[in-house]
């Protein structure tokens, strides 16, 4: 399901990495070993005015398209920027326009690849603004083998 919405700015407070698309599909990747760190180290708990419980993956510093290098954060929506923990960063996101893609419910891994997938498809024939773009990870992720995601995807 595709739904068209602006969002207000927001602040956001996690770990990041650089990466690419062709790194991560060729198994040179960073995402895998970031969620992991996210989740051993309970990073989340450690990020301080959090304004929910959703985990964010944020895809942002796009050096141009699909095909080049961008960061990759996880973490969550924070009320201020004011204290950002040691080794984490903390991401002022402007008003943007997006286009929201909801995951079918699945094991997590599934889902979310194919939501990739679906976006991967559109932006053949639509136009992205590879500004920020994040996952959002609620309590319908809570049974990871029955969850649903959102992608939002920053557009002109």
């Amino acid at each position: 399901m595709i739904n068209r919405m602006k969002k207000e700015a927001f602040t956001f407070i996690g770990v990041a990495k650089t990466t690419t698309n062709k790194a991560e599909m060729n198994g040179e990747g960073v995402i895998s070993a970031l969620w992991e760190t996210v989740y051993r180290d309970s990073l989340i708990n450690h990020i301080p005015n959090k304004q929910n419980s959703h985990i964010l993956a944020l895809y942002t510093e796009y050096q141009s398209n699909d095909t080049g290098h961008y960061t990759i954060a996880i973490g969550t929506q924070v009320s201020t920027l004011a204290t950002i923990p040691e080794k984490m960063r903390g991401y002022l996101i402007p008003e943007q326009k997006y286009v929201v893609f909801t995951s079918r419910r699945g094991p997590v891994q599934e889902v979310v690849v194919e939501a990739w997938q679906d976006v991967w498809e559109w932006s053949k024939t639509n136009e992205r603004a590879y500004t920020t773009d994040f996952e959002v990870y609620d309590d319908r992720c809570i049974d990871p083998n029955n969850s649903q995601v959102d992608l939002y995807i920053s557009v002109k």
